[in-house]
């Protein structure tokens, strides 16, 4: 049996793209990226400046797999890189917390589509920013502030103050700035001082109540002072606040 020329060519092509390499490890090609942090709050606020995600879970999938069929974890720094790929086609993703909810899952997938042309090719994608939940007191600011406490009379209609002193046990709570909810009540110590410790970055008020005042808290009655945290390491002094209570 004779083989023609034409038999022959038509399987030396098959065999050409039979060992041609699907999408996958085998190859010298790569794949880098930075991934970074953006923290929320419980109002789904940013809460300071994104950071490089370090240790964190990054997927690639091969072809059209829509799997995930490799991971790495980033550096220090929130960089990754996916070595030695074969020339193809690729999906780099990676998991965060919602925007829109505190619930823990269903969590978010943000991915990124990339193309290996040659089999030396070093890809580079976007930047990720991934968002994740904390609570108020899961960082490391510091706010301390005084309470003062007018002593006053009333005559008739005619209020008058009679001496201030330090308030000494009083009832300070802390909210975010733009929520009704208290976060935390602290207690001032014999000189009037509170220490409000852990803070995340954010936008927060406290206030105190005069005698008169209840919870929820009359704007009348109550002494507001709001302050920042910057960053997970500020410091703040909040402005004194003042309380009359009645002999």
């Amino acid at each position: 049996m004779r083989i023609t020329k034409i038999s022959l060519i038509v399987f030396a092509l098959g065999l050409l793209i039979s060992c041609s390499p699907d999408e996958g490890k085998g190859g010298l090609a790569s794949i880098e990226g930075v991934v970074m942090v953006q923290n929320l709050n419980a109002l789904q606020e940013q809460s300071g400046a994104p950071y490089p995600a370090t240790d964190y879970d990054v997927y690639i999938s091969y072809g059209n797999s829509g799997l995930a069929d490799d991971k790495t974890r980033t550096s220090h720094n929130g960089v990754f890189q996916f070595s030695n790929l074969t020339k193809g086609e690729y999906s780099v993703f990676v998991y965060s917390d919602d925007t829109v909810s505190n619930a823990k899952y269903p969590r978010l997938t943000f991915s990124q589509s990339v193309s290996l042309d040659s089999k030396k090719d070093e890809a580079k994608v976007d930047q990720f920013t991934v968002y994740r939940h904390m609570d108020y007191d899961d960082g490391n600011g510091v706010a301390t502030g005084h309470v003062k406490e007018y002593l006053c009379t009333t005559v008739g209609t005619l209020t008058s103050i009679e001496d201030s002193i330090p308030s000494q046990e009083t009832s300070v709570y802390l909210q975010y700035e733009n929520s009704d909810i208290i976060l935390e009540r602290y207690r001032t110590d014999a000189d009037g001082n509170f220490t409000i410790s852990q803070l995340i970055p954010g936008k927060y008020r406290v206030f105190a109540l005069s005698e008169e005042s209840k919870i929820p808290a009359d704007p009348q009655t109550a002494s507001y002072k709001h302050f920042e945290i910057t960053d997970n390491g500020t410091t703040v002094v909040i402005p004194e606040i003042t309380i009359k209570n009645f002999k």
